[in-house]
């Protein structure tokens, strides 16, 4: 998995982390319509919610850590760092804005 996010940069990585948190929310809704039973609806509304949540705290994570490796690094250079994503090590661009 990190062969295939390696490289890539950070506003790709929050952007991928809050669409997994927008899908598990939308992807329960259209769950709990489906199934007819009380306590799944409750498992599945549940699931979704640890999903959205543990994918929201990634975001958070990679934010943290682009926001670290900015502020240690010259202005106007980009910067590979190397951070994790669901447990993964992914090496990101972090580019520095010129100031």
């Amino acid at each position: 998995m990190s062969n295939l996010l390696s490289a890539v940069d950070a506003n790709l990585m929050e952007n991928a982390a809050l669409g997994v948190s927008i899908g598990a929310v939308v992807v329960g809704l259209v769950l709990l319509k489906i199934i007819s039973s009380i306590v799944g609806k409750i498992i599945t509304s549940a699931a979704m919610v640890a999903l959205a949540l543990a994918a929201w705290s990634q975001r958070a994570e990679i934010t943290e850590c682009a926001q670290s490796v900015a502020d240690q690094a010259k202005p106007g250079a980009t910067i590979e760092a190397k951070c994790t994503f669901f447990g993964q090590d992914v090496d990101i661009k972090v580019p520095i804005p010129e100031g």
